[in-house]
Order: C-alpha cells, then structure tokens, then sequence
C-alpha cells in the first residue's frame, strides 16, 4: 500500500510523528475514526494544525497509516516468537500465545482494524487475505512435512485465524471466565486442534 506521508528525518520530527500517531490511536479507539477530527488529533497530540498536514496529507492516510503499522507489528512479534520452534503444532501454540499477549497490550487494534470495514472495503480484505496468504504458505509446508492432514490450506488458514481471533476477543474484553490463564486457553484451542472435537 502506497501512503503519501512525508516520513520524518529529524528526532523532533521524529517525536511529533510519534505523538500524532499515539493520539490518533487513542481517539480512534475511544470516539472511532468517523468521531474524531483532525483538530482532535492535534489537540491530544499537543501539536498546531498544521504541524499534522506537515506529515499526513488527510485523516484517512493516517488510518490507513496505523493500520498498515498494526499488520506489520502483529507479523513481526508472532514470526519471531515462531521462529524459536520447529514443529507445526508447537508454532500454532506460540503464535496464537504471541498474538494474545500483543492484543492484550494494544486492545485498541481491534477497533482500528476492524472499523476499516466501514472505511474502506479493500482494505480489511487486503488485511486478511495477506494474513492469510502468508498463514497458507507455512501450512502448505507442514503438509510436506506430513505435519498435518490434506485439507484445503485456504480454508484452514481462516479457521485459525478466526480461532485466535476470538481468542484473543475474549481475553481482551474479558468474555467469560479464567482470562488470566492464557496457557490454559492456549493448551484447550491446540487439543482441539492436535484432537479433533467430535467423538462420532
């Protein structure tokens, strides 16, 4: 995704980046995107008006700005905490893990991502699919390895990641009961998955 933001070169520009971006996360969150204006966003940043358009031409590149800063960061903090394990299922484990603690640090992604459904369609098909491409390649390599079953690698990548989706919901929102115990809801989602679920 090609954004016309004017990257900042100096470490006070670097600063106010910083701060316009932390503000606007904290507003979209709190008032979403269509209730917060760019005026709001330079309140809370502490910064003049302009000082905004200095970086982001419109309030819609600096969404999509977060949003893409968002994917890259979830990527980044599950891939490395994958790339510590070698099997299929051990990987599963450690990214589901990874992406709960991630959520549960920065709960406002869930807003910002999901609201660009509203926003703009093809980004929030852009996010899963390219999720989901790169969840397919790994799982195309564990059926090489005869890690796991012949089943559709497109099918099960969105099944996995609805799966830790909503795992991570319900212990961001604290849905339901024991949400402390992320190695407990871990541990239940791979016996389902290294189990089954139905006994007939």
């Amino acid at each position: 995704m090609h954004l016309n933001i004017k990257e900042p070169t100096t470490r006070n520009a670097k600063n106010t980046f910083e701060q316009i971006e932390k503000a606007a996360i904290k507003l979209f969150y709190k008032k979403g995107y269509h209730g917060t204006t760019v005026k709001d966003i330079t309140s809370e940043a502490g910064v003049a008006a302009g000082t905004f358009y200095l970086y982001f031409p419109s309030k819609v590149v600096l969404y999509k700005h977060i949003l893409t800063s968002f994917s890259h960061n979830i990527r980044k903090h599950i891939a490395e905490k994958v790339a510590q394990k070698t099997s299929r299922l051990d990987k599963e484990k450690e990214g589901i893990k990874a992406f709960i603690l991630y959520a549960k640090k920065n709960p406002e992604m869930y807003n910002i991502i999901w609201e660009s459904l509203y926003i703009d369609r093809e980004l929030f098909r852009d996010y899963y699919e390219s999720f989901a491409i790169r969840y397919v390649n790994g799982l195309e390599k564990a059926k090489r390895n005869q890690e796991i079953r012949d089943v559709d690698s497109e099918i099960m990548s969105f099944i996995l990641m609805g799966i830790t989706n909503f795992i991570g919901l319900k212990v961001v929102f604290d849905l339901g009961q024991d949400n402390d115990d992320i190695e407990h809801i871990v541990d239940g989602v791979l016996d389902l998955l290294k189990n089954g679920l139905f006994t007939k």
